[in-house]
């Protein structure tokens, strides 16, 4: 049955003279073809001139064959196989029967139908392990941020300590104001303190004590708010002191201190004066 296909010349005749001439019938040029087929220019002159050592290998020299052919209007599949059968020529026996290296530009296009290409596959048990080991390491990563976060608080607590410890403490009596333990921290007897704490910009681990009792402790999200009441004080301890603003019953005293700084601060109501 005709399906329309031309059919090769004599069996003489080379395979590359039987492909020009179907292009140059057909008006196209190298260009029009290499933009069809999307096979480099230099690989269908190789085909026309029967110069297959342009080509990767065998197996694309016949892919890109029956590519050509069939645009052109010819029996790709004849003509590819009459390659695979005729005599070679004598440049043609340098063609490289093994897999193209690594160092070779891979053609634009696959050869389409060709016996015994397959598509290697990752296996899932493969997938599944390194999903796993990503997972490990980025909880490895995640325990080594909080443990320096940690040792950073603590070498913090330790240099304060050792502040505090060096400060003299200044007797009442020295004091030329005259003024007394509860006048110096601000503390009112008779009032309430309330202190508001909000998180802005960046994660910042918090920690809150109400006079003497730690009523808060994690680490609060942007966007953070919460209000603390105490008799005498409240004390804020911040990993990022810089994301924690601070307001004294309702008077806004500004940030706790810099960004990425570990600090602590005491709020009395003399905060707030």
């Amino acid at each position: 049955m005709d399906d329309g296909r031309q059919t090769p010349g004599p069996a003489e005749e080379k395979i590359g003279r039987v492909l020009e001439r179907a292009r140059k019938d057909r008006g196209l040029s190298l260009e029009d073809a290499e933009r069809a087929t999307k096979i480099r220019k230099r690989y269908l002159v190789g085909l026309e001139q029967d110069d297959y050592t342009v080509l990767p290998d065998t197996v694309y020299a016949r892919g890109f064959l029956k590519t050509y052919a069939n645009f052109l209007g010819l029996d790709g599949d004849t003509l590819s196989e009459e390659l695979r059968t005729r005599k070679k020529p004598r440049r043609e026996r340098r063609l490289s029967y093994a897999a193209p290296s690594s160092e070779f530009e891979r053609p634009i296009i696959s050869p389409g139908g060709v016996p015994g290409a397959e598509k290697r596959n990752i296996p899932n048990s493969t997938i599944i392990t390194i999903a796993i080991a990503a997972l490990v390491i980025a909880a490895l990563i995640g325990a080594l941020y909080f443990v320096g976060l940690s040792v950073r608080s603590s070498g913090a607590d330790d240099a304060q300590n050792a502040e505090r410890i060096a400060a003299p403490v200044k007797p009442a009596s020295e004091d030329p104001e005259g003024v007394s333990d509860s006048e110096n921290t601000g503390e009112d007897p008779s009032g309430a303190l309330t202190v508001g704490v909000e998180v802005e910009g960046a994660p910042a681990w918090i920690r809150v004590r109400s006079d003497s009792e730690t009523v808060f402790e994690e680490v609060a999200q942007p966007g953070f708010s919460q209000t603390f009441e105490a008799r005498r004080v409240v004390g804020i301890r911040a990993g990022d002191a810089g994301a924690v603003s601070v307001e004294v019953n309702g008077q806004d005293v500004g940030a706790l201190g810099d960004p990425g700084q570990v600090l602590e601060r005491d709020y009395t109501l003399k905060s707030a004066s």
